[in-house]
C-alpha cells in the first residue's frame, strides 16, 4: 500500500498537475516584474489582466510564455500570436523567468488569486 502511494505521488508531481510554487514569493515577483503591465483585476494596462488566467491556460503554457513569450510568437502559437495583435506590443523576455522556480512561484501566486 505505501509503495502505491509512493507511486502515484510521483506520478502526481511529475504530470505538472501539482505546482510546488510559493504564493508569497510570487506575489513579490508580481509587484516587482509584472505589475506595471498587468492587473489582477478587470481591465487592462499595456496588458491583458491576468485574473483567471491559471483557468484560461494550462501551466504547461505558462511556463513556456513566461520562459519565452517572443520565442511562443515566432513559434506561430495561435494564443501568443493572438496577444501581440489585440495589445499591440511584445511581452518582453524576464530574465527573472528563465528560474523555473520563479515561475513556478508566479503562477502560484496567480492560482491563488483565481479561486
Amino acid at each position: 500500500m505505501k509503495k502505491a502511494s509512493l507511486v502515484l505521488a510521483v506520478l502526481i508531481l511529475s504530470s505538472g498537475i501539482a505546482m510546488a510554487g510559493d504564493a508569497r514569493n510570487g506575489k513579490k515577483l508580481f509587484k516587482r516584474k509584472c505589475k506595471s503591465c498587468h492587473r489582477l483585476g478587470e481591465g487592462t494596462l499595456v496588458g491583458p489582466s491576468l485574473l483567471g488566467v491559471t483557468k484560461r491556460r494550462s501551466g504547461e503554457w505558462l511556463h513556456k510564455w513566461l520562459q519565452d513569450p517572443k520565442g511562443m510568437v515566432k513559434s506561430g502559437d495561435s494564443v501568443a500570436t493572438e496577444l501581440k495583435k489585440l495589445y499591440k506590443k511584445q511581452m518582453p523576455h524576464i530574465k527573472a523567468m528563465d528560474k523555473k522556480a520563479n515561475r513556478e512561484d508566479i503562477l502560484a501566486f496567480l492560482m491563488e488569486n483565481d479561486k
